[in-house]
């Protein structure tokens, strides 16, 4: 048993009575006080050890699938009755069942603010993180009274701390930053502070002072793995600012650390250095590092340095082994390229075999090339359009209608491949292409005299693909109507066909369309954008017999090798039902991966293989609290909360942005190496449960 620490005793009545319910005191006085006491000791507690066998979750009990069904047809209050059970289990289960809602009640908070002060450590942990997930600014105070006054309850505190990170305004974020009683052993304490920072965050709220208290986390050698992990997952979420002596940090840890998790936010940090010594750092990185990983984020990390310093370390990636590095340096080139190596981007796109990266760098051949060199450009463009009538792939086809749009004057040529095509993935692309037409900020100056005619034609087109109620061109023809009214607002003197579209479309199939182009609509009528409205039909139900007593496991075969998942039916049970489901009907052989963001995710599994579509049901959001902590949690695509349907992405590491906000049911056991392999256009060629 470990030896008892003094720590400073105080009641629950006195101390709410003197600190949480005055206004005056600080939120930073209330956390030091509650979780530094150990230093102004005056009573030795020993400290007791929270007994938590009576919380199980049983798939089989008939209470715990109630409480699951009641969270799946979003029945709050019969889920509130349960917060009162005798039985710990289900007072854990329900109120863990409640961070998964959209929305709550009053009477919800007030409930759950009740049940941070349960007897058991997992069910305040849990009303913890529900509360956090309403993102209610005024519950942040709340949380901050609820802190467990002797410092016993380690996880609940750290609970704790995250939520106030998903609710709390910017002058909470400076009392929680100011916070340095935790000591080095205070792992989950500091370790949540940080996090609490990233949820910070992702809300818009960053302050100087925190960025710094992450970065001396993240190069401090005393503080534990866990606490370092968590600040380099800030470090890749947000660039942070090195002084002199951290920049020297920086690349010492460059030379010594071998954790990938850790040199992918010392590598993204140095990129904001812009220093010779850094440059030099992030090119041996580039050479060196052994982790696929850490080489795209070097590649991104190089993204403010000197061209032509840089220019011979890129240019070599193209030839990396692994085909996500070669996708990122030609993303390079195609964002930070240059006028005088646009011929050589051609040259390397005609020569090189890898299909992966060919279309890439011709888009930048035509991005970079002067105007005057109108020869040249013909033969670029003639090369593209040959390639698009060769080429068996429509991904392939996507990538050359992108490219043909680095020179906007190909727009008549993008809508004639649309209107020849069938293809979902190639109609979808060109609609994406006459959308970062329409946005460039040059178009005035690119298209001079005729840019008013250009607008008539694309104002045309966007309404064209609006009404032909086709999910992905109606979606980014109405994203272009959407992000410029004045512009298009006067072309469009009737506009009763948005209306007409509006009652067409097919709902939940066609969502992502429905709510662009009511938000074209509105902008057009200038109006506020619409609050996206949830699905009517019926949701998936949970089928506890396709669940069994534990779930299956699941062997995926692509068309770049096999790998396994495990099925998390206690997490997502109408998803993993759903899932299974169509993997009994071999629903997801032959779809594809559409949608691959290096050292992110790979995204699959929609109907039309273009990212957009549905099925007639929908699936609830389920998200209880588990984190996108590491790579391969298998989370679910969504147009918003309740909207899942079939789509689902697989992580290439950690992703704590997306906490609390999609689905994971699933995670990877064996073959991660062949979801790191997969690119866009790869083939699902079956489903098998085990």
């Amino acid at each position: 048993m470990p030896r008892p620490r003094p720590v400073l005793y105080l009641s629950r009545r006195i101390y709410r009575r003197a600190m949480l319910t005055t206004p005056s005191v600080p939120l930073l006085i209330r956390l030091v006080l509650l979780l530094g006491v150990c230093v102004l000791a005056v009573a030795c507690v020993p400290p007791t050890e929270e007994k938590f066998e009576g919380i199980v979750v049983d798939l089989n009990d008939l209470t715990t699938r109630r409480i699951y069904e009641h969270q799946n047809g979003r029945h709050v209050d019969s889920l509130l009755t349960y917060l009162s059970h005798p039985n710990p289990s289900y007072r854990y289960q329900a109120t863990r069942a409640l961070g998964s809602f959209p929305e709550l009640p009053a009477t919800g908070h007030a409930m759950l603010i009740e049940q941070l002060a349960d007897r058991y450590e997992l069910v305040r942990s849990a009303a913890a993180y529900a509360l956090g997930q309403t993102g209610e600014e005024t519950l942040a105070r709340s949380l901050a009274a609820a802190f467990d006054t002797l410092g016993q309850l380690q996880e609940y505190n750290a609970a704790i701390l995250t939520a106030i990170g998903k609710t709390g305004g910017a002058s909470v974020l400076d009392q929680v930053t100011a916070i340095t009683t935790y000591r080095p052993a205070d792992t989950l304490l500091r370790s949540a502070q940080v996090r609490s920072l990233l949820y910070f965050g992702r809300r818009g709220i960053r302050s100087d002072a925190a960025d710094s208290l992450v970065l001396d986390r993240l190069l401090d050698p005393t503080v534990a793995p866990q606490t370092k992990q968590e600040a380099s997952f800030y470090a890749q979420r947000f660039p942070l600012r090195a002084t002199t002596g951290q920049d020297e940090k920086l690349r010492q840890a460059l030379r010594t650390e071998i954790d990938p998790d850790l040199l992918m936010g010392v590598v993204r940090t140095l990129g904001g250095v812009n220093s010779a010594a850094a440059r030099i750092a992030l090119l041996r990185a580039l050479e060196e590092q052994s982790d696929w990983r850490v080489r795209v984020e070097a590649l991104k990390g190089l993204a403010d340095y000197d061209y032509a310093l840089v220019r011979p370390a890129v240019l070599q990636r193209l030839s990396d082994e692994h085909p996500l590095v070669r996708r990122q340096a030609a993303a390079y080139l195609r964002e930070h390229g240059d006028a005088s190596d646009a011929t050589y981007y051609h040259r390397f796109a005609k020569d090189s075999t890898r299909t992966d990266i060919r279309y890439q760098l011709f888009g930048a051949a035509n991005k970079y090339l002067p105007l005057y060199l109108t020869d040249y450009r013909g033969r670029i463009n003639y090369d593209l359009r040959q390639a698009y009538a060769t080429t068996q792939s429509d991904y392939h086809r996507a990538e050359i209608l992108q490219a043909l749009a680095e020179f906007p004057w190909n727009y008549r040529t993008i809508h004639d491949l649309y209107k020849e095509s069938g293809s979902p993935v190639v109609r979808s692309a060109a609609a994406e292409a006459l959308y970062s037409i329409s946005e460039r900020e040059d178009f005035a100056a690119f298209f001079r005299g005729s840019s008013s005619r250009v607008r008539l034609d694309l104002a045309g087109f966007f309404q064209e693909m609006v009404t032909s109620l086709a999910v992905g061109p109606a979606y980014h023809a109405a994203n272009a109507i959407a992000a410029q009214p004045t512009v298009y607002g006067p072309l469009y003197p009737d506009q009763v066909w948005l209306r007409s579209a509006l009652k067409s479309f097919k709902l939940p199939r066609e969502l992502e369309a429905y709510y662009a182009v009511d938000a074209a609509r509105a902008a057009l009528a200038g109006e506020p954008k619409p609050t996206p409205q949830q699905p009517t039909s019926v949701a998936q139900a949970i089928d506890w017999e396709v669940l069994g007593a534990g779930g299956k496991d699941v062997l995926v075969r692509t068309s770049v090798g096999r790998f396994s998942l495990k099925m998390l039916p206690d997490i997502a049970p109408a998803t993993v039902t759903n899932f299974l489901q169509r993997v009994g009907e071999a629903y997801y052989d032959g779809k594809s991966f559409h949608r691959v963001v290096p050292n992110f995710v790979a995204q699959g599994g929609g109907p039309l293989g273009d990212g957009f579509g549905a099925e007639s049901s929908f699936v609830r959001t389920e998200t209880p609290g588990i984190r996108f902590d590491r790579p391969g949690l298998v989370g679910m695509a969504s147009a918003g909360k309740d909207t899942e349907g079939v789509q689902f992405f697989i992580t290439h590491r950690a992703a704590p942005h997306l906490d609390g906000n999609y689905t994971i049911f699933a995670e990877v056991t064996s073959g991660q190496e062949v979801v790191d392999r997969i690119t866009v256009g790869t083939i699902i060629e079956s489903i098998e449960a085990q």
